[in-house]
Order: C-alpha cells, then structure tokens, then sequence
C-alpha cells in the first residue's frame, strides 16, 4: 500500500484511514469515489462486499448512507482487520462479517442487495461463475460493480447489462444492473 494509507474518499467517514493487510491490493481511493460518482447516491441500500479485503468498498457505502453491509472474505488476517476498521468507526449493528468462499457464500446466503461489489484477485478466473452467482442475490435494477484487471475483458450474461466500463491504469470496473424494475430513488 503507498504511504499515507487507505482513506475513505467521501461520506461520513471522509479521510479516515482504513488498515489493511499487506498481502492485500486495495482498491484506491481514487477508483472508490469514481464507482460512487458513477452509480450515485447509496442511501438505504443493503450492500454486499465481495473478496473484502481491507472492507474498504463496503465501509465506503455505509460512509455514504447505505443501510447495511455484508463484507465477505475468505482470509483470517482480512477478516480480523476489517472488523477492526469497522469497530473503530463504530459500526456493528448494520453490518455482518462472514469468513467464506466468495462463491460458496453466493450460492447459500438467503437475501438480495440493492448493491454487489467484488474485488477479487485480478488472476482469479471465475468470473462468469461470480456473475450467475450475483445475480441469483440482486434485486431487480440492482447494480453489481466488479474490479479487474485492465487487460481482462467483462464477461456478460443474460439478465446482468454492463452499462458502463472504466479503466485506469492496471484496474478496470465494470458496472452492471439486473435487468428489471429500477429502485426507486
């Protein structure tokens, strides 16, 4: 991670300096407030954070009004220093940490979320497998955001639209929406 940290770029919570891992690649600062910008406001949303890392994609939602949080990591280390950057903000009553398999989680977690982030590793290849998953747990109009590498292309599937696709030096976002009624604002 470069030097001065991992901050949260708006929000509540702007300009606190999340910990994260070493052996985990955060998404920047920077990339998280080009998501917010794009998808909008987040008030009320219930979030799912996939391949959680530092928690910084979740913690950033909940900063910037969303209900609920579901961060979702497979690492120890990951797990207990997001629990440490959510207790020091003083969030727990609307937020669950689940130590689990990305996938595994996708395929038996009973609920739907107005919103979906993953930040897998960018050599992780199962990405249309993360897509069907996601969208089994989506609500209609719902907007999943997934982080890769720039030199990978966004698989599609049926029912999930990517609607936007940015890149920016190693990392690139897809945006998608479940095809369906949109939420209302």
């Amino acid at each position: 991670m470069k030097k001065g940290g991992l901050q949260i770029s708006g929000g509540r919570f702007k300009g606190f300096k999340l910990k994260a891992d070493r052996r985990v690649r955060p998404t920047s600062s920077f990339t998280r407030k080009r998501i917010y910008d794009i998808i909008g406001g987040v008030e009320g949303y219930d979030v799912l954070d996939l391949f959680s890392g530092s928690g910084a994609l979740g913690i950033e939602a909940l900063s910037r009004g969303a209900r609920s949080c579901v961060f979702v990591e497979s690492s120890g280390a990951s797990v207990k220093t997001i629990r440490s950057n959510l207790e020091k903000l003083g969030l727990s009553g609307n937020v669950k940490v689940v130590r689990a398999d990305a996938l595994a989680f996708l395929k038996t977690y009973d609920g739907e979320f107005d919103l979906i982030l993953a930040d897998p590793p960018y050599a992780w290849d199962r990405r249309e497998d993360l897509l069907r998953a996601v969208k089994r747990l989506l609500k209609d109009g719902g907007i999943f955001i997934f982080e890769m590498s720039s030199r990978v292309k966004p698989p599609e599937i049926e029912g999930l639209r990517l609607f936007k696709f940015v890149k920016g030096g190693d990392t690139a976002v897809a945006f998608y929406r479940k095809e369906g009624r949109r939420i209302p604002s």
